[in-house]
Order: structure tokens, then sequence, then C-alpha cells
């Protein structure tokens, strides 16, 4: 199974434990819009959520992150991170500072439950750092909560 996917649904499986998200369909109005520290396969991690359209909910996960090293953990304003997009606020070129992977999937929730696309396919905002590939597929493959770790995509 892709790396980018099994940390998604350790995600999520702790996401499920802790109570923060559910898999019932929430509604058209929902704002379960978050953020959480966590260690994935014994490394520091940070997921963040965000309900959208349909039901489904962005799951996004960023492994091996160390904040004092992002360039922009203690801004101001704008610029500070705040955890609420897919990817960091940092430049690209700042990410291998910083973090070891990260990657994007949507969570399917009104007409199943599951994690969409398969393997590596329909996953988003997906970057490795130079180096950490092997380590990644290296995470043994974790057993979905409640939910199939692949399903159809919606475009």
């Amino acid at each position: 199974m892709n790396g980018h996917r099994k940390l998604l649904i350790f995600a999520l499986n702790e996401l499920l434990a802790k109570k923060l998200v559910s898999l019932d369909d929430p509604g058209n109005f929902a704002n379960e819009d978050g953020h959480l520290f966590i260690d994935i396969a014994g490394q520091p991690s940070v997921v963040n959520w965000s309900s959208i359209s349909g039901g489904e909910l962005r799951l996004s996960v960023w492994w091996k992150y160390d904040h004092l090293r992002h360039p922009q953990a203690n801004l101001l304003g704008n610029e500070c991170e705040k955890f609420t997009s897919p990817e960091p606020l940092a430049k690209e070129q700042h990410y291998p500072k910083f973090v070891g992977a990260f990657g994007t999937g949507w969570v399917e929730r009104r007409t199943g439950k599951w994690l969409q696309g398969m393997d590596g396919v329909n996953l988003h905002s997906v970057y490795t750092r130079r180096g950490e590939k092997t380590a990644l597929d290296a995470i043994p493959t974790p057993v979905p909560n409640g939910f199939d770790a692949e399903g159809k995509f919606f475009s």
C-alpha cells in the first residue's frame, strides 16, 4: 500500500478514536475543521482536516514534522502556520528542513465510509523528502477502524 495512504489511515483512526470527526455524514453545514499533533509510526506528525461539500472530509498528514524548524512557525498574523491547508505555508524549497512527507485525501461519508482512491491514485498535495521513501514504505499497513482504506473517487 502507498505510504501516504498509510499515513492517512493512521490519522483517521486517531481522529475517530478521539471523537474529533465522525464517519457519519454531518450534512451540508458542518464545520469540522481542526488540527492535531500526534505520533504516526513513531514520528511527530500533524493532522489537519476540514469539511468539504457532499459530506466529505479533507484529511491531510504532515509526517516527521518539526515545528521548531518551520520558517513560519513563530511569525504573526497571516504569515504564521495555522495548519488549515493541505500543505505547509512555507515555500516548497523549505520543506526538507521541517517535514519528511505529507499527503491529502478525501474521506467519503455520504454514500459509504472510505478513503477515496486506490493506492497512490487520487491522493493530492503529496510530498516526500529525498531519502524518506524507504521509511515511508516501511510503515506497517494499518487496519482502518470502521472505514475502507480505498474506494471510489468522486471528482
